[in-house]
């Protein structure tokens, strides 16, 4: 073959550019969806999607009636982590709250807590979970034994000076924790930049998806197929339009993030842009390549969806930490491209001074998964209708 029918010609590429160009912006339904939807999603998940447990439905089963006991229950309403239901003044009818799942946890109060805490005795307090919310009951019992905790301490501050002694001479180790990068630990934090990558992997493969199925089922790739354009060029110039149009959305998305979220953003905008534009080519790359082999827009949008979505929520670490899983699943999550750009979104967002050579294994997975995607996708592009 010669060496000019080898290379990749630039007017053939805007030709084909300037065609997708026109699809999109006459298609102001499908634009205003494409510019709208993420930040929609966006906002709706960020208030939905949150680690920060607060109000826990508790039920106060109190034996014991006493002033201390009514401290104790008054301690967990202070503490701005538990609702305390009324009503709930017996055992059957905690026990019935529970089960229909009106409360979380029961605090039982036994009788002498009082008069134990007067002797110096050691108080035993139920503390009883719905296990079918395990994770709330986790935070909740948490909660719960960092009040406990304490008032454990207070009490026994308050014996060793009844016997004389100074609390401040009785050697013990205390911990000071500090949290870097995230100091109030608020999950938006984090959850933000994950949503952020999840949703623009959706999005960005389902414009591409529909593009060369589009043209099969309205018998326009008969036209492509008699043009010299080459597979390639074909590919290039179909993902550039969205790729500009993706990176418009991703834009919008981190502005809201920092503007309305108050998502703090501490490093380089250049960095932003060069990883955005790596994880969009290797989005729109698989989009490209569904659409390839997809025999209709329906299977494109179904396969899009399944391979981008549930990939990116389950096996990126935005959710579930991927060192807990079993090493099987840890090997197939290598080969998930949201894992990546999250990554270097919340490093990006949250640690000053981060750079691409910073994250440079990152940016190396997800140019060599966009690469495979598109040389994929022309591949399977075919020229000559059977």
């Amino acid at each position: 073959m010669p060496q000019n029918e080898r290379k990749l010609d630039p007017k053939r590429i805007a030709a084909v550019f300037k065609k997708e160009y026109l699809h999109i912006i006459r298609d102001a339904r499908s634009l205003t969806i494409a510019l709208a939807a993420p930040v929609i999603l966006l906002v709706l998940y960020a208030y939905a999607v949150t680690f920060d447990i607060n109000m826990i439905d508790l039920g106060v089963v109190d034996f014991d009636r006493s002033a201390a006991s009514r401290q104790l229950k008054q301690k967990f309403v202070a503490s701005g982590y538990f609702k305390v239901k009324s009503g709930l003044d017996t055992m059957k009818k905690c026990e019935e709250a529970l089960r229909l799942s009106k409360i979380k946890l029961i605090l039982v109060i036994p009788k002498g807590y009082s008069s134990g805490l007067k002797k110096d005795e050691n108080v035993v307090i139920q503390a009883i979970g719905d296990g079918a919310d395990a994770n709330t009951v986790s935070v909740g019992l948490g909660y719960a034994g960092g009040i406990f905790g304490q008032l454990s301490f207070g009490i026994l501050l308050d014996a060793v000076r009844a016997r004389g002694f100074n609390p401040k001479n009785i050697p013990s180790i205390e911990t000071v924790p500090r949290v870097w990068y995230n100091p109030d630990l608020k999950s938006v934090n984090f959850i933000l930049p994950g949503l952020s990558a999840i949703i623009m992997m959706l999005i960005a493969a389902l414009l591409t998806s529909l593009t060369v199925v589009r043209e099969k089922e309205n018998n326009t790739f008969e036209q492509l197929a008699s043009t010299p354009v080459k597979p390639l060029e074909l590919m290039i110039g179909k993902i550039t339009p969205y790729v500009i149009l993706c990176l418009i959305d991703v834009a919008i998305i981190v502005a809201v993030g920092i503007l309305w979220f108050k998502v703090p953003f501490k490093g380089s905008f250049v960095t932003l842009f060069v990883f955005s534009v790596l994880f969009l080519f290797c989005a729109l790359g698989m989009g490209l390549l569904i659409s390839a082999v997809a025999p209709n827009q329906q299977l494109a949008v179904l396969v899009t969806a399944l391979g981008t979505l549930l990939p990116s929520i389950l096996l990126s670490g935005f959710v579930f930490p991927i060192a807990s899983m079993p090493v099987i699943i840890r090997a197939i999550s290598c080969v998930v491209p949201a894992k990546y750009f999250i990554t270097a979104l919340r490093t990006i967002f949250l640690k000053a001074g981060t750079d691409i050579m910073s994250l440079w294994g990152e940016a190396l997975f997800l140019f060599i998964f966009g690469t495979l995607f598109i040389t994929a996708a022309a591949a399977n592009f075919r020229k000559d209708i059977e």
